[in-house]
């Protein structure tokens, strides 16, 4: 009775384990905190200069495989001549006009080649299949791209304001100083750095500035964007969350699965499935191959000693064919051992890659859980400023504070709020990378299906 009890809870605690799973979904990702990112995603898949080319890639193999298809299908050919000749004949005296009309239209079906034909049908298909893979793979690293460098444009962004404040900072600082000197208060010798920061400080600003805009240009050009304006790029980037659960679920998932789903995996099987139709190929190039064959044709003919006695045959034929090469100077054990060979290198690479992903996957669980922490201390710093210029600002308007000790309790400030976006950046960039290795990024769905 007991054991009755715990089969008939197994379902139910089956079902609760599988609702438990975490899913990528859970995870913030950039397109998540920003909705206008999510449309250029969307978006990139017809308009990127990169997806174009990835969707001729995806019609050259199509193509690819239609023709390996074609060896399977009968082929139609022949020729057709017509000649007006005058016959100089032996038996006859003078030349005479002859009218020559030959012609043989032939139908061509494969009929048995060991498989040979089959196989290359077969890695028409396979070749295509890997270029689907291909395909999503490479949309999935133009989209973590183009989220890596959405979040730096917004650091940048900010980065402008900064030094727009720092070179106004400078300049206040200057003319308050050319006052004193031209007060005979402070020397040129005192001043002489003041101007050489103001100076400064200028070109950093023209640099930032200079800088956003070709981040811009290039980003815009990178997801097919006409332009990107200032409008379309947010001032901050908030606060980002980290469960370590999730990421250590999805780990083991990924872990405890036989063959790894990524792309170049699938890529090295495919492979794998292409080297030994390959080899089959190759064991059969010393038998016979058969052809069905049916045909007309048009022709002259001499049957009597007088060969210029000649007679138009017009012929119907049908029957089987027969190709078959008995020696070809070694060259098919050739390919059959390197087809072998190729065998073991892919087998070998895959049990290489195998490892290296389970590895690479592990490292990258522990680099999101470093930027994590670098995060949340960066953000701390931030809050601390924010804090500290929220008590200058106070004391400034008690008149127990300068304006410049505010402004620099500003600057302090952005510089803390740029390492802080700069850290949830990070943290973010790591979250995809995490997901396109373990095959879980959700941007993918953003793709036609195939």
């Amino acid at each position: 009775m007991k054991v009755w009890k715990i089969n008939a809870a197994l379902p139910f605690i089956t079902v609760s384990l599988w609702a438990a799973a975490p899913t990528a979904n859970e995870l913030v990702l950039p397109e998540r905190i920003f909705p206008q990112l999510e449309a250029i995603l969307q978006k990139a898949v017809q308009q990127s200069p990169r997806m174009l080319n990835r969707e001729l890639d995806l019609e050259i193999a199509e193509n690819n495989r239609i023709s390996a298809r074609s060896n399977l299908l009968p082929s139609l050919g022949g020729y057709y001549n017509y000649y007006e000749a005058q016959d100089a004949r032996a038996d006859l005296a003078g030349r005479h006009e002859v009218t020559k009309i030959a012609y043989n239209f032939s139908l061509n079906q494969p009929v048995f080649y060991w498989g040979e034909r089959r196989n290359n049908a077969e890695i028409g298909k396979i070749s295509a299949r890997i270029a689907q893979g291909q395909y999503r793979d490479g949309y999935r690293m133009l989209a973590q791209t183009l989220r890596n460098n959405y979040l730096r444009i917004i650091v940048q962004k900010l980065g402008v304001k900064r030094a727009e404040f720092y070179a106004e900072y400078t300049q206040n600082v200057l003319k308050q100083e050319e006052i004193r000197l031209a007060q005979k208060v402070i020397s040129e010798y005192l001043i002489f750095n003041v101007r050489l920061t103001a100076e400064q400080a200028q070109i950093a600003l023209e640099g930032a500035h200079f800088d956003f805009e070709n981040a811009k240009m290039s980003f815009a050009r990178l997801a097919g964007l006409a332009v990107m304006t200032d409008d379309m790029i947010p001032n901050s980037i908030p606060t980002v969350t980290y469960a370590a659960g999730t990421f250590d679920q999805l780990l083991a998932g990924f872990l405890n699965q036989k063959d790894p789903p990524t792309t170049e995996a699938d890529t090295l099987r495919r492979q794998l499935a292409i080297e030994n139709l390959n080899y089959a190929n190759q064991k059969t190039r010393l038998r016979p191959k058969f052809n069905a064959v049916l045909g007309v044709s048009q022709d002259e003919q001499s049957l009597t000693i007088n060969v210029a006695q000649k007679f138009r045959v017009n012929s119907i034929y049908g029957g089987v064919s027969a190709n078959w090469t008995l020696f070809d100077g070694f060259s098919a054990g050739a390919a059959q051992r390197n087809a072998l060979a190729r065998r073991r290198q892919l087998e070998n690479d895959y049990k290489e890659m195998t490892e290296r992903l389970a590895q690479q996957a592990q490292t990258q669980v522990k680099l999101v859980n470093f930027f994590a922490r670098y995060m949340s201390i960066n953000d701390r710093f931030m809050t601390s400023s924010e804090g500290n210029l929220k008590t200058k600002q106070d004391e400034f308007s008690r008149g127990i504070m300068s304006e410049a000790d505010v402004s620099l309790a500003q600057l302090a400030l952005y510089d803390a709020q740029i390492n802080a976006y700069n850290g949830r950046s990070d943290f973010l960039a790591k979250i995809g990378d995490f997901l396109g290795t373990v095959m879980e990024d959700p941007v993918v769905t953003n793709l036609p299906a195939q």
